[in-house]
């Protein structure tokens, strides 16, 4: 995973976002979108956010940006993933 959206994210998040002043290790990218899956430390135990990256190369005042899903869990994350997948698939069986 380039070590650019990590920092990309660092340059985003201001005070008040969730992610701002963490530590967060990049796992996976939406190629077709700015969607970064990161993992962070959050009170002692391992958390999860997909995080929509502005690409604005600059701190972003409001500090719902950049968008940011939370998840406790990976499993959470591939729950939300495969319903997704379903709507955008619409519930196609490709066999």
């Amino acid at each position: 995973m380039p070590e650019g959206v990590a920092a990309e994210l660092v340059r985003e998040a201001g005070a008040g976002h969730p992610l701002f002043g963490k530590s967060a290790n990049a796992l996976a990218r939406a190629e077709n979108r700015d969607d970064v899956l990161f993992e962070f430390e959050d009170a002692g135990r391992i958390r999860y956010a997909v995080v929509h990256l502005t690409w604005s190369h600059r701190r972003e005042h409001a500090a719902e940006w950049p968008s940011t899903q939370m998840f406790d869990s990976l499993a959470h994350w591939i729950e939300l993933m495969k319903a997704d997948h379903e709507d955008y698939t619409y519930g196609e069986n490709p066999d």
